[in-house]
Order: C-alpha cells, then structure tokens, then sequence
C-alpha cells in the first residue's frame, strides 16, 4: 500500500523532505501548495508531483491524500494543522509545532478528538543512533542519570528581515534552534522537566539570538542546553549517570553513539550510516499511518506540548 503525500510550503526544508521521500519504499509525493502557482509547478516537475497548488485548501481537501506535511515557517503552523485535522488529514508537522502550550493542547485535543494521526517532525528521535543511545539511559546502563549536555548553535549573519531574526515570523534561536537540544532532552530521559529556567541573549530586531537553558526533572536529572545563530557549538550531547557516560556524536543527525564506564572505558559502541535521517520519520510516520494509529510512541504528543510550554516558560523569563 503506498502512501501519497502533500506538501504545503515549498522552502528549503520541504525540498530536503521531497527528495528523501522520493526514495522511500511505497509512499507517493500526489500533491504540492505555495502560494505561487509557478512556484508549486516547478518544485512538482523537480520532484514528480503529479498536482500543483496555489491555495493550501485545495491541497488539504485533495482526496487521494493521506499524510500532510506542513513545512511553512512555525508562525503558520496552527492554522494549516488545524485545518488539515479538520479534514481528516494525517499531519506531519516541522518543528516547532507551535509556539505557545495553547496552540499546542488545543491541536492535540482535535486531533485526539477526530482521531487523526498528528506527529511532530522531530525527526532526530527516529535515528537508530538515537534509539540505541536511550536503550542505554533507560534500561540503568549507565546508572541513575545526572546530567544531559546538548547545544544546537550555528552561525547566521543578521538580517533583520530573515525569518530567523523577524519577530513577526517567530523568529529567534529558541524556536529554530532550541527545540532540537529540548526535544532530545526529553526524548533521552523519557521524562518532561518540572523546573525550567534559562537567559537569552536578544539582537537588535528584540528576538533570542543566543541562549542557555537548564532543566530539572522529577528523577532528579538535570539538563544543560543551549542554542544560538551566532557561534557554532559543538554538536556532540552527553549522558552522565551514577555509573558511566553516553556520548552521542553529532546528535542532530547522529550516526555513532559509545557507552563508557566511570573509569572512561568504552564499554560499547554503536553506528548506523544512513545518507539522510529524515528517511527514518517518514518510515515511522507511514507505518502509524498503516497501522491506523494516531500517535507516535517515539514522538509522544505530551513531548510536544511540553516543549511548547517550555517555550512560555522561557519566553516569560526573557521578556520580565
């Protein structure tokens, strides 16, 4: 049974996502939608959609459709998700999901409420890399877990008008960059935090640039993180517990994790080679889609919702 896919938004990001969905097994890419017809037909030629849209609605009311994909900059996420919930549509939606707790709980009830299939993109948390590393932290590998380290930081010249500088575009280091180093978090303990705190650099257009974020967790966990568009940080995220250390390199797109003792031993070594890491989401999300599911147990719906309260959370520290 192949799964055919529509795209709404046609940036950077949706051609990475075509072009990797064009290689996976039994999945279709039926439909594309900007808001500029020539636009959606030459990114349908380049990929072999067979329809192009100019209008999102058009799109989400397309019948042989299954799973959206909504690549649009996150300050359009709520209302394009809202309205593919509406319409039955199974949606994978870039991260962030949304910018705000409410945002997120109202999408997560509707969808909960029609029975659609909602996943966040996070695409890191599917990599067998990433997996593996949990297996280690959450079967007590490496002891009772103290610490996560992880920075998602990079280097962007300012401009104003960029969407990552542009406040009117949801722009600032937390909601592009930060999710990343939040989600893992979360995703490596499999535990949400009870205290957030964090202080953020602002740049001249009054949005994060750069930020550091600690977390704590029931366990007793703690998490250091960071995220920034003005210095590249190394990618590298660490796992401390009471027995031993995770090391997963390049966590965003990780294709090797070790596990080491306290005495800095490697115990084990994991690697997975793989050309892109989105190949894993959509292999997920098609396959929750055959098995008529409507969340993702890698993805976890109150994962979302507690990154976007995350977000409140910050946000209100920064802006006080």
């Amino acid at each position: 049974m192949s799964i055919h896919f529509g795209i709404i938004g046609l940036g950077s990001i949706a051609n990475r996502f075509a072009s990797v969905l064009n290689k996976a097994e039994d999945t279709v890419l039926t439909a594309v939608a900007s808001r500029e017809m020539k636009r959606s037909q030459e990114f349908a030629k380049k990929y072999g959609a067979a329809k192009a849209y100019d209008n999102y609605k058009m799109l989400i009311e397309d019948d042989e459709i299954d799973i959206i994909y909504v690549a649009l900059t996150h300050n359009f996420h709520y209302e394009i998700v809202k309205q593919c919930i509406l319409n039955g549509k199974a949606v994978l939606c870039e991260k962030p999901f949304v910018t705000t707790k409410q945002d997120a709980m109202e999408l997560i009830n509707l969808a909960r409420e029609k029975k659609v299939l909602l996943m966040e993109a996070m695409w890191t948390r599917c990599i067998p890399t990433f997996q593996k590393a949990k297996e280690w932290v959450v079967n007590g590998l490496v002891g009772k877990p103290q610490l996560v380290q992880a920075s998602f930081c990079f280097h962007f010249p300012f401009e104003k008008e960029h969407r990552l500088f542009n406040p009117d575009l949801a722009g600032g280091a937390l909601y592009d960059a930060g999710v990343y180093p939040l989600e893992f978090a979360t995703g490596i303990l499999g535990e949400n935090p009870v205290t957030v705190q964090g202080i953020a650099h602002k740049c001249a257009t009054g949005v994060d640039d750069f930020s550091v974020m600690n977390l704590g967790f029931e366990s007793g966990a703690l998490a250091s993180l960071s995220c920034g568009l003005n210095a590249s940080v190394s990618q590298d995220a660490f796992v401390y517990g009471t027995e031993g250390r995770v090391v997963i390199y390049d966590f965003l797109g990780s294709h090797k994790c070790e596990r080491y003792d306290n005495n800095n031993q490697l115990v084990e070594s994991f690697s997975q080679d793989f050309e892109d890491g989105f190949i894993y989401e959509i292999q997920h999300i098609c396959e929750l889609f055959r098995e008529n599911k409507y969340e993702s147990p890698l993805i976890p719906l109150e994962d979302t919702l507690a990154c976007a309260e995350m977000f409140d959370t910050l946000i209100n520290q920064w802006n006080s």
